[in-house]
């Protein structure tokens, strides 16, 4: 498989009005979506995600904006450039010659997602759990864009910054722990305090 801009998902043809429409509409749904993550990913898993890397958000404000704009670049555009762009794809093009689509893609959707989730094993397992279902949704919002990777960035970047905020505000369900607590992709902008 070869890769250009367009084939990761990355045109600049794209409708931006209807991107933006998009990935705003299924911030909602994960954001509904992750006060569930958590509560599985608890059943599971008693020790909580261990997030001391985010402590610095809570320290200032210019601390927070550092940390939101690089969340927006590894989180938001590098992670699912990775993920969703080059995984997701190459193992959807590669199952798709021996299986029918949709099977192809809800495999590659897994396996990218699962992957997503590993790389936030330095948070622990909760935080993989909760990681690997929240990007289960940031993939089939790939698929659902028709293979838009700008949604899924936008959709990602701004649960990232809701979760940031939230953190920096005490106002997460694990901001509070002492060594312990939740981070981008991780927490729940909706939980209460």
């Amino acid at each position: 498989m070869q890769f250009c801009c367009e084939s990761l998902g990355l045109s600049i043809s794209v409708s931006w009005l209807s991107t933006i429409a998009f990935a705003v509409a299924w911030l909602a749904l994960m954001l509904a979506y992750s006060p569930l993550a958590d509560r599985l990913a608890t059943r599971w898993v008693d020790k909580p995600p261990t997030l001391d890397t985010f402590r610095a958000l809570q320290q200032s404000r210019s601390k927070l904006l550092i940390g939101i704009v690089v969340a927006w670049m590894l989180g938001g555009f590098l992670e699912e450039l990775i993920f969703r762009g080059i995984i997701l794809q190459s193992i959807e093009a590669l199952l798709s010659a021996s299986l029918a689509a949709p099977i192809a893609t809800g495999i590659a959707v897994c396996a990218a997602a699962l992957g997503a989730g590993l790389f936030h094993l330095y948070q622990g397992l909760r935080a993989v759990i909760i990681v690997t279902q929240l990007s289960v949704l940031f993939g089939l919002l790939f698929v659902a864009s028709g293979h838009n990777l700008w949604a899924v960035i936008l959709c990602h970047g701004l649960y990232d910054t809701i979760a940031f905020i939230r953190f920096a505000n005490k106002k997460s369900r694990y901001s509070r722990l002492d060594g312990d607590s939740v981070a981008s992709g991780v927490l729940s902008p909706l939980e209460k305090v």
